[in-house]
């Protein structure tokens, strides 16, 4: 079977870091003790998951092989895939579904308490107070159905268990469940989220890979000012975005545009777009394939709608923000997305708070910046030939490209 010369190891190896992390773990020796590792674990555990992890290492004398196991397990290494669903169905079979995950959960919101991108979101005030709320959602199927298929179809549960381990581990590893993010430091003091942890992980794993990483803040309306027109400007022709929206009753609800904000007398968009509810429920509403009525955005128009709409029909919205700033509605049904039901608590409502991120930036057009750079070039050059007839020097060539930076 064993150590470090296993067939696993030969098939599967361990990278450096991580060989180098399970040795400290392990105090360079082949056998620890469970106290051991919990004694390291202490502020990363809730006392309930020390239970669970327990289960996973079982027993109290676990041998180096053992804690690579478990490892290997959690990680989701893809040779490994069968034996973590043995494992957490051994797990699973002691515990309540729901309770295990609102177990892990608990735990992970310490493990991100030492991340940049956890410190980040809690200075622009994002709270985590929803993780029960999550884990009710990401255990819905595994209550009602085949536990195997509920964690073989759980992307964020995956993630939610290697973020765990890794951490417990201390393997170097960026934890992937919460954005990075980019606020104008002009607004960064008056900035507040509407968002809480566990909402950001949920929406984060439901968007495209490519809009995961990174979001920049394009408006809000607590710093950018309740104004239609400031919300044209700060979203139009800005990349792929989510909008996050609270109601003057409470709920929080929003969605994804797939294609930049264009203004357009018509629908557009791709079948990528979604809706989604935060608050009460926690609710995707993917593209139904009945008609492609994804994006609208209209201004200054007599004849047609004005203002920032998501499926549905003229008048008849899934999602509708009126060019007169602070009124909205959500239409009791929406056949553009399916498992729909209406997103505000009720139909007309009123926006307490508005933002709106971009998630993946535009792509830059080609022929666009070579034209840019060429132009900028060329007037570069008849800048310098102006200065030599002038009988002058152009002295900060050598300082445009630090200059350029700032």
């Amino acid at each position: 079977m064993g150590g470090k010369g296993s067939k696993h190891d030969h098939i599967d190896p361990l990278t450096q870091d991580e060989n180098d992390a399970i040795d400290r773990l392990m105090s360079y020796k082949e056998i620890t003790t469970f106290d051991d590792l919990i004694h390291k674990w202490t502020s990363y555990l809730t006392p309930n998951m020390n239970g669970h992890l327990k289960q996973m290492i079982a027993t109290t004398k676990p041998c180096r092989q053992r804690v690579v196991h478990v490892y290997r397990c959690l990680t989701i290494c893809e040779l490994y895939h069968a034996s973590y669903l043995k494992l957490m169905t051994m797990v699973l079979s002691k515990s309540n579904v729901q309770l295990y995950t609102t177990d892990l959960l608990e735990t992970i919101i310490l493990c991100l308490k030492d991340t940049n991108e956890y410190a980040y979101w809690i200075q622009i005030g994002a709270k985590s107070h929803t993780t029960h709320q999550l884990a009710s959602q990401l255990s819905k199927k595994g209550l009602s159905g085949d536990i195997n298929a509920w964690l073989q179809g759980n992307t964020l549960l995956a993630l939610l268990h290697k973020a765990l381990i890794t951490t417990l581990y201390f393997v170097p590893h960026k934890l992937n469940l919460l954005p990075s993010i980019d606020i104008n430091q002009k607004y960064k003091q008056s900035f507040k989220t509407i968002l809480d942890v566990g909402w950001i992980m949920f929406i984060k794993n439901s968007l495209p890979v490519e809009c995961q990483e990174n979001w920049r803040l394009l408006f809000s309306s607590s710093s950018h000012g309740e104004s239609f027109q400031s919300l044209s400007s700060a979203i139009i022709d800005q990349g792929d975005t989510i909008l996050i929206l609270r109601d003057h009753i409470g709920n929080v609800f929003g969605g994804y545009a797939s294609q930049p904000w264009l203004l357009k007398p018509k629908f557009y968009g791709d079948s990528s777009s979604f809706l989604f509810s935060l608050h009460p429920n926690l609710n995707i509403c993917n593209a139904s394939g009945h008609n492609d009525h994804y994006m609208y955005m209209n201004n200054g128009q007599y004849t047609l709608p004005n203002g920032i709409g998501m499926g549905g029909q003229l008048d008849y919205w899934g999602l509708w923000l009126d060019a007169e700033y602070g009124i909205g509605l959500s239409n009791v049904s929406c056949s553009t997305y399916s498992d729909y039901s209406m997103l505000s608590a009720v139909k007309d409502f009123k926006i307490d708070a508005l933002e709106v991120w971009c998630v993946k930036e535009k792509p830059i057009n080609d022929d666009v910046e070579e034209e840019r750079i060429q132009t900028k070039s060329n007037r570069d050059d008849w800048d310098v030939k102006l200065l030599e007839m002038a009988g002058r020097t152009k002295y900060s060539d050598g300082l445009k490209e630090e200059h350029d930076e700032t």
